[in-house]
This record gives C-alpha cells, structure tokens and sequence, in this order.
C-alpha cells in the first residue's frame, strides 16, 4: 500500500512522499502519510517586498490540488477497510492553527524539518513547497527519527521579515510555536499590508530569502 501511495502521488506531482506515527488528532487515527508539492522558483523568485498576484493564484492553485490528491488516498485506503481524514491545505479552525499540523506531520515522516521562519524545510526544495497530509489508521511502516534545524547562526528570514514576527530562535521537536514565530503579527501584518492582493494572501518573503530554496533551485 506504501509503494502504491507514493507512485500515485509522485505521478501527480509530488516530489517527497513520507510516512509517520500521528500525533494526537481529533480522529484517533495513528498514522500519517506526508507529501511535499513544489512551488515555481520563476513564481517564488517574483516575490520582492511583497507576494504577487501570480504567487497568490498558484498558492492557491495548489492548495486546490493538493485537497484532490489527499482525498483519492483517503478513498484508496478506504477501499482497503482503512479509516482515513484528509488534512486540509489551508484551513485554520483554532485562531490560527489546522485541525493537524502539516509542518510536523512532514517533520514526523523523514522529509526534513523546521526553519526559524517556522516554515517546512525539505530535504530537496527548501520552503518552496506546500504539504499534504492524511490520517489513517492503516499500519504503515514508518519513519521514527527527528532531522534537527539547518539554520544555525542564519538569520536572513529574520532580519527581512517585514512583520518582525520571526524570534530568531532556532526550532527543536519541542519548540511551541510561539517561540520560533508571533503568527497573530505575521498575520495582521498581511491582512494590513496585502489584503489588496487577495483574500487571504500569504506573504512569502521568508521563503523566497532561505538559502536552502535558492541553493535548491
């Protein structure tokens, strides 16, 4: 089942696909499939002093895409008797935060870790991807270490975040979230400053800035 998860989403675009013990979820389901979608380096290399309308139309482009895919793995699985909850892309039900953190989701299932910015970093593209997410119940084989932070002395994000929201303290597995990032200035910061942009815009500049999405490009 493993092998036939993964052919199917490499073919429909991902680039990493892992799998992970769940954490605590409203659904009681112990396992987790992780994928990675990568975004445009020609878009993300766009972004300046803020996102862009065509960063804007493919954040959500594949949000929309990654939704599709993570219900047709729900649907295989439930074809095989297994309980599955597909993570939305993009949606915020608690203040600021998902029913399931994607970030720790990828983290938990090998495909790399978290930067100061908060954001994912892959293993192969850096920020520049957005995650996908199933729970399920199905007994994977799974991946069971933590990739510790890249960021070191960096603070690149942290110095051009026009927000100030980034802390500047590297991310640990234990690492609240609070202390890596202020998401309430993050986001009043964007909704004040790029409303124009769309409903929702995401700024993007600590994505585009990582040396890891440049180094990877």
């Amino acid at each position: 089942m493993q092998k036939t998860i993964t052919e199917f989403l490499i073919s429909h675009g991902a680039d990493q696909v892992g799998f992970g013990k769940a954490q605590e979820n409203p659904f009681s389901l112990g396992y987790v499939v992780s994928y990675t979608i990568p975004l445009s380096n020609s878009i993300v290399d766009g972004i300046d002093n803020a996102p862009t309308h065509t960063y804007f139309h493919h954040y959500r482009s594949i949000n929309a895409l990654i939704d599709h895919l993570s219900l047709r793995v729900g649907l295989m699985l439930e074809k095989k008797g297994y309980n599955y909850a597909p993570v939305p892309a993009s949606q915020s039900v608690n203040g600021m935060q998902g029913i399931y953190s994607h970030k720790r989701a990828a983290v938990d299932s090998g495909l790399g870790t978290i930067g100061k910015s908060s954001l994912f970093i892959s293993d192969r593209n850096g920020p520049r991807v957005r995650l996908g997410t199933i729970l399920t119940d199905f007994p994977f084989e799974v991946y069971e270490n933590h990739a510790e932070s890249k960021c070191g002395e960096c603070r690149i994000c942290t110095t051009a975040c026009p927000a100030m929201a980034i802390t500047g303290r590297e991310w640990t597995p234990n690492s609240p979230r609070e202390d890596i990032i202020d998401a309430k200035a993050c986001s009043d910061y964007m909704k004040r400053a790029f409303q124009h942009i769309g409903r929702g815009a995401v700024c993007g500049i600590c994505m585009k800035v990582c040396p890891y999405g440049i180094k990877n490009n």
